[in-house]
Order: structure tokens, then C-alpha cells, then sequence
């Protein structure tokens, strides 16, 4: 049997074939988010209604899908911020697809370019989306690239708590990956927005009580 990982390079450096493969994909994707039912919790001092968020918001890497059909769902994609790697292209795709506005770049550092869009598009919409850990890690740690967003943006960080009822996960991913399995519950914790002190680290921000002011 031919090896996976050269048939996935192949596709990879084949525009026709990575097409191909990001269309096909896109369609399990959709018909996924299909059979999904969402549960949605707000913050008990807020609308039920995520349109009336400004801020930044993020989930962990290990939840993307359930967090992208989160904001699909609730009709307020807004942008992202995607890694510029090759992979990362890939979601990029699928965001654009799904009808988020596309920035990319890295959360581990933020780069003057993106900070003017993400300024840009905060300014014109109110919302940003990204994943909290980046698509590195380390899992579960919030990485200095966002909450150095939110503060300089002067915008309220915001994280979207994600629990599938029914996952697949994969363990061999440096985050234990889940990928809500067919008609599952995806259950959504919206926590309460915090401002960013920057005398505080990330952890901090993080770990602290979401009904303050840090």
C-alpha cells in the first residue's frame, strides 16, 4: 500500500489536485455542519444575540471546528485571522467559503501589517476571531500575539468555551484535535468580555475571573 503522506504532498503541490481536494473537503464540511445542533449560553448582563459583541474573540486550536460552525451558525463570521502556512491556507479556504473575511497571519507574534488590518476591521465591524493557542501551541496557552491585539485595538477579549457532546479525537496532534462527530450537540459557553491590563501576562488574562476588568 502507496504511503498517505506522499499521496498528500502530491495533492498538495498539484493546484488541480490540492482544488479538488479543498472543494471535496468544503462538502463534508457543510454536510457536517448540517447535522450538528448547537446550545449557546451568553453572558447572564448581554443580549442572546452575538451580533451584539464588539471585541476579540477566540477558541482553543482543538476546537476549530466546532468554533467555526459556532460563528457560522449565529450568522456573525466577521474576520479571522488564519496562519499563513500551507495548512492554514487550507482553513483559510474554508473560512472564506463559510463567510469569514480572511486575515492572515501569526498569533504568536503580530505583525505591523496585521495589526492595521485587524485595527481596520475592528473599527469597521467590532469582531475578531482567532484561535487562542495558535496553530503551534503550546495547547490551552493563550498566545501574546492576541492579547497584545486587544490591547493595542483597545477591544475586549472574549473566549468562546467549546464542548462537542460527540468528538473523534486525534491523538497524535500536538492538541488532541476533536472533530465533532454526525448529529452531535456542540455546547457553547460565551464567556464575559475582559479589557487587557498590560501589566498582566496572557496567563493571567486567561485564568482570571471573566466578570472583571483586568
Amino acid at each position: 500500500m502507496r504511503p498517505v503522506k506522499p499521496i498528500i504532498v502530491s495533492i498538495k503541490n498539484s493546484r488541480i489536485l490540492s482544488f479538488l481536494a479543498k472543494n471535496a473537503l468544503y462538502v463534508v464540511l457543510r454536510l457536517l455542519f448540517m447535522t450538528y445542533r448547537l446550545q449557546v449560553q451568553y453572558p447572564k448582563s448581554t443580549t442572546d444575540s452575538l451580533k451584539d459583541f464588539h471585541g476579540v474573540f477566540y477558541f482553543w486550536h482543538q476546537h476549530i471546528l466546532s468554533g467555526m460552525f459556532f460563528f457560522f451558525r449565529q450568522k456573525a463570521q466577521g474576520a479571522c485571522v488564519v496562519s499563513p502556512s500551507n495548512d492554514g491556507k487550507i482553513a483559510g479556504y474554508f473560512c472564506q467559503r463559510l463567510g469569514f473575511r480572511v486575515l492572515y497571519g501569526s498569533s504568536h507574534k503580530a505583525s505591523i501589517q496585521l495589526i492595521r488590518q485587524a485595527l481596520a476591521e475592528l473599527e469597521t465591524n467590532g469582531r475578531l476571531c482567532l484561535v487562542g493557542d495558535g496553530s503551534r501551541g503550546p495547547a490551552f496557552k493563550l498566545q501574546r500575539g492576541i492579547t497584545y491585539l486587544a490591547e493595542k485595538t483597545q477591544q475586549p477579549l472574549c473566549f468562546v468555551e467549546c464542548k462537542p457532546t460527540r468528538t473523534l479525537t486525534l491523538k497524535k496532534s500536538w492538541d488532541q484535535f476533536k472533530i465533532p462527530l454526525p448529529f452531535s450537540k456542540i455546547e457553547v459557553i460565551v464567556h464575559e468580555p475582559v479589557f487587557v491590563n498590560p501589566m498582566v501576562g496572557p496567563d493571567n488574562v486567561r485564568k482570571s475571573s471573566l466578570t472583571e476588568r483586568i
